[in-house]
């Protein structure tokens, strides 16, 4: 299980750097243009790699946290994030910045989504490797800083902090998942500690048990 889980991490990784660098190849312009890795989505010439790369990444990090998660404190917690960052980025390869405003703005809204429950499960998994991967966090924030910088500017390196922010999430992700397994589990936080999350009343069928 431990290493169907390291490969699909390493998969997905490998899926999303194949994808950007193709596109990069083929557009290198997309580098100053201030619109981050879904420049790449709107041009005919990159858009296959751009999805390919891109939704590739998304199945095989879903499968790999979905399997990892019976090992988690939190397992229910852990698929749900599973899901929603497949189906986020999905939402983001379908909906093309320049087809509309609107199209914009809900492309603009997934993307920031994405970026806080990735953000919100890598603090999570740290925490749960007691700190295994802090680093990597650091260079996730760093990239999402760069980012937000550029976000609203017509000139910048939108492009590269997302790239960075992306890496950094997809390392800490190999770097910390496969400890799930071999670390020893903190007890559940009671009630007392609501930032732990939810209180588990028992144990059952693999789905960390039934919220007290």
């Amino acid at each position: 299980m431990r290493d169907k889980v390291m490969g699909d991490l390493v998969r997905g990784q490998v899926c999303l750097l194949v994808g950007l660098l193709l596109c990069i190849v083929l557009m290198p312009e997309g580098l100053g243009a201030n619109n981050g890795m879904s420049y790449y989505g709107v041009h005919w010439e990159t858009v296959l790699p751009y999805a390919v790369g891109i939704l590739s990444a998304a199945l095989f990090t879903r499968r790999a946290l979905r399997h990892a998660a019976s090992t988690s404190p939190s397992p229910g917690h852990l698929r749900i994030a599973a899901d929603a960052f497949a189906l986020l980025l999905g939402g983001i390869i379908l909906t093309p910045y320049t087809l509309s405003g609107a199209v914009d703005w809900t492309h603009r809204l997934l993307g920031a989504a994405l970026f806080m429950l990735q953000l919100l499960l890598a603090l999570r998994l740290v925490a749960w490797a007691h700190g295994a991967g802090a680093a990597l966090l650091l260079v996730q924030l760093a990239g999402g800083i760069i980012a937000a910088v550029y976000l609203l500017q017509d000139d910048g390196f939108l492009l590269q902090g997302e790239a960075t922010f992306q890496f950094g999430f997809g390392a800490l992700l190999i770097r910390t998942i496969p400890l799930l397994s071999v670390l020893p589990m903190s007890p559940a936080p009671s009630m007392d500690n609501p930032l732990g999350g939810p209180a588990v009343a028992c144990c059952g069928d693999g789905d960390g048990g039934t919220p007290a």
